[in-house]
């Protein structure tokens, strides 16, 4: 503004004899021109500035996590943390993204998924008793877990197979902790957070016998928020208390498949 203003100043004193006078006129009107180049560079490089800065927050949708994840596999080292249903997401994103990696990128990925213990009673995921109300199905809990077990056998067996290749060198962790199976969030290299919970609760016919219906959470379509560290102190904060969260629900949590003694 403080340069507009002598900008226009300085025309003023070209065209109005008296101002021109008392300003030396052409003088004038040259430290004028200069101040408006500049006032033009100044406002170009805020523009930059800010088209160039995250935004605060973001929408994104969780199909779409994979762009974030092969930007996090162009560096060296890279860390995805994440609390989820079953981890399916987080799975097939992110193994699209490693098997896709030219041979010799070889970053260090170190990723770990946290998940509900499907060990333990639950209402939801669960089933519909005979008065239409929620209540603990086992049956089903044993299809979640085996699931689960699954991605883990297929992150183990994708790191060997990225090792021989020499394409990247993955650590796959999944552990297990009686929460609740809403929460869904992933953190990459602490830079990134990606915030969000299961909005959805789908009553289906079960898989398995015997028939009956089953309450069953719905996520991959979900939209998450997305936080950057780099976005302002509101980003900062978000990302810094997930990841407070995420490591102390880790610390206390059992591993998937207990190591062999």
């Amino acid at each position: 503004m403080l340069l507009l203003s002598i900008f226009g100043l300085g025309l003023v004193a070209q065209f109005v004899q008296p101002v021109g006078d008392a300003l030396e006129g052409k003088a004038y009107l040259g430290g004028a021109v200069l101040s408006l180049v500049g006032y033009v560079l100044y406002s170009e490089v805020q523009r930059l500035n800010a088209a160039m800065r995250p935004a605060v927050r973001e929408t994104v949708l969780t199909r779409d996590l994979r762009q974030h994840f092969d930007e996090a596999l162009r560096l060296r080292e890279a860390r995805v943390d994440a609390i989820g249903f079953t981890g399916e997401t987080v799975v097939y994103q992110i193994s699209r993204s490693l098997e896709d990696l030219h041979d010799g990128a070889r970053p260090r990925v170190r990723m770990r998924i946290l998940v509900p213990d499907f060990t333990k009673p639950m209402e939801i995921p669960g089933m519909l008793n005979g008065e239409g109300k929620a209540e603990d199905d086992e049956g089903f809990r044993a299809e979640l877990l085996a699931k689960v077990r699954e991605y883990e056998r297929n992150m183990t067996a994708l790191a060997r197979r990225l090792e021989l290749d020499r394409k990247a060198e993955l650590d796959p962790q999944f552990r297990v902790l009686h929460i609740s199976p809403f929460l869904k969030f992933c953190l990459i290299n602490d830079e990134q957070l990606f915030d969000g919970i299961y909005d959805k609760v789908e009553k289906r016919p079960a898989n398995e016998p015997p028939d009956r219906q089953v309450l069953d959470l719905i996520g991959y379509h979900t939209s998450l928020t997305r936080w950057h560290i780099d976005a302002g102190a509101a980003a900062r904060e978000k990302c810094t208390q997930r990841k407070e969260l995420f490591e102390t629900l880790w610390g206390v949590a059992r591993p998937l498949t207990p190591s062999a003694s």
